[in-house]
């Protein structure tokens, strides 16, 4: 009884754990996140590029193979390989060492004419303008300073003589009362008079007077002390216990009857005359300054001109004349660039064939072959970016420049050769490097852009499953173009739009 109580028991408790999984499994589908397993990604704007991927090599644009014009016996080789030469180099001759001396001479002559013409083109260097500039700075300061510590000198010889000894008399040759003294400096600059009419007043002095001429008014007369009159700084005191009364007195300003009038006068006009010759010298030297400053910063005369251009073009001449004599038994640079090869010796008998080889080095171009099926994708002026072998974390970028119209069979493709000319040449780049060319055919930028795999084909449309609140809606688009690196540019959706891979 004891056993099948147990068997049972197991078997309920088996049960029940089965029924508890089952329960567990359908609330977990139930509650599930139904898009926890979806493929998503947002909407971006960027660029999106089709481009043709090729592979090619960067040669120089130049490559010449030289050799001597005629037979003969080597007399010179002036290079050796690896040597960088300049456009008119003359690199081996046939006997005229004499001729590449005189031809040195000319071409010296010929930067010496082209040196002195762009100097007198040029003017005068910048730092003699500025001397010359500074010279009449300082002339012109000095002037200034002249005129005006002359202007001081001739107010203070004329303040001197309107102060001459300056002194009250009489209009009446019988006065008896003594004259007033007169002090004080006079600050007014106009010559002339002042007339004294002095009445008895109720002034302590018991009398005061009028006042005419250089200037008017009404002033009391003091006997203790000077009393002003007038506003030009001079003083009147008149002697005590005098009788004024209708007395009249006149002051000169200046007093010309005074003995150092005379002296007085004869140092003004001295002074004027000094400052009028020290002025008139200074004047001049701001003249002169000023005139050679113009001289030295004028353009030069035709004259000069034409001088200079006839130097230049008869040296121009005798390195022509000389530079034929030699290019008849001699091997001359044809442009700017390096020495590959040099297949000739001193003392060897030299022929007609090639015996020097020249790499140019101001241009390089890189050449690549593009299959038929994309060559009516490519054409001149298209954008291309290059990754060098040599250099993959530094590309650059180069525009088509030529594309040939016949192709070459290869394993029984047609291939057409094309050459592209970079934009902006690395110091690094050298002839013969390989290099990855992605040439750009079209081009869509700041579009809203989504990876291809994200779009589509639903009864003929472009769509994407655009996400929102974790429901899914076929959306249809406009594909505008469909890029070689992964990315489409589309319309249709806004940017950060949240799209499903189907």
């Amino acid at each position: 009884m004891r056993t099948f109580f147990f068997s049972h028991k197991l078997v309920l408790a088996v049960a029940a754990g089965l029924i508890i999984s089952a329960l567990y499994l359908v609330w977990s589908a139930v509650s599930a996140d139904p898009n926890a397993s979806l493929i998503t990604t947002t909407v971006t704007r960027g660029d999106v590029v089709r481009a043709v991927s090729v592979s090619g090599v960067i040669e120089s644009a130049d490559t010449a193979e030289l050799a001597f014009p005629t037979t003969g016996v080597v007399s010179k080789v002036y290079v050796v390989e690896g040597e960088n030469v300049q456009t008119g180099d003359v690199l081996a001759t046939l006997g005229a060492e004499r001729l590449v001396a005189t031809r040195a001479s000319a071409l010296a002559e010929l930067t010496l004419a082209s040196a002195d013409r762009s100097e007198l083109v040029t003017g005068v260097r910048g730092e003699e303008r500025t001397i010359t500039d500074t010279t009449v700075a300082i002339a012109e300061a000095e002037l200034a300073r002249i005129k005006k510590s002359q202007a001081l000198a001739i107010e203070n010889s004329r303040r001197t003589l309107l102060n001459t000894t300056i002194t009250a008399r009489s209009l009446d040759e019988d006065e008896e009362a003594s004259a007033p003294t007169i002090s004080g400096t006079y600050s007014c600059d106009e010559k002339g008079t002042y007339t004294m009419k002095v009445y008895s007043s109720g002034a302590a002095s018991g009398y005061s007077a009028t006042l005419n001429g250089l200037e008017t008014g009404t002033f009391t007369v003091g006997t203790d002390q000077p009393v002003a009159f007038g506003s030009c700084g001079l003083f009147a005191k008149f002697t005590a216990d005098e009788r004024y009364t209708n007395s009249n007195w006149i002051i000169d300003i200046p007093n010309e009857t005074s003995g150092a009038y005379t002296q007085n006068s004869n140092t003004f006009e001295k002074v004027q005359r000094d400052a009028e010759n020290a002025i008139a010298a200074a004047t001049e030297a701001v003249t002169l300054a000023q005139n050679k400053q113009q001289l030295e910063n004028a353009a030069p005369r035709s004259e000069a001109i034409t001088r200079a251009n006839a130097r230049i073009a008869q040296a121009q001449a005798r390195v022509a004349e000389v530079t034929a004599q030699i290019s008849d038994r001699a091997i001359i640079a044809p442009f700017t660039g390096v020495v590959t090869l040099v297949n000739i010796l001193a003392g060897e008998t030299a022929g007609t064939q090639p015996v020097i080889t020249l790499l140019g080095t101001d241009a390089f171009e890189l050449t690549a072959r593009i299959p038929e099926i994309d060559v009516t994708k490519i054409s001149n002026g298209q954008k291309a970016k290059i990754v060098f072998d040599a250099k993959p974390e530094e590309p650059v970028t180069a525009s088509v420049t030529y594309i040939a119209p016949v192709p070459t069979q290869i394993n029984g493709v047609a291939y057409f050769e094309i050459k592209l000319m970079l934009d902006n040449q690395p110091n690094w780049v050298r002839s013969g490097l390989n290099a990855d060319i992605d040439i750009i055919t079209e081009e869509k930028a700041g579009a809203l852009v989504v990876p291809n795999r994200y779009l589509s084909t639903t009864d003929g449309q472009i769509t994407v499953l655009v996400l929102t609140n974790n429901v899914t809606t076929l959306t249809p688009v406009e594909l505008i173009l469909r890029g070689t690196d992964g990315q489409a540019a589309i319309s249709g959706v806004k940017e950060g739009t949240t799209i499903v891979a189907p």
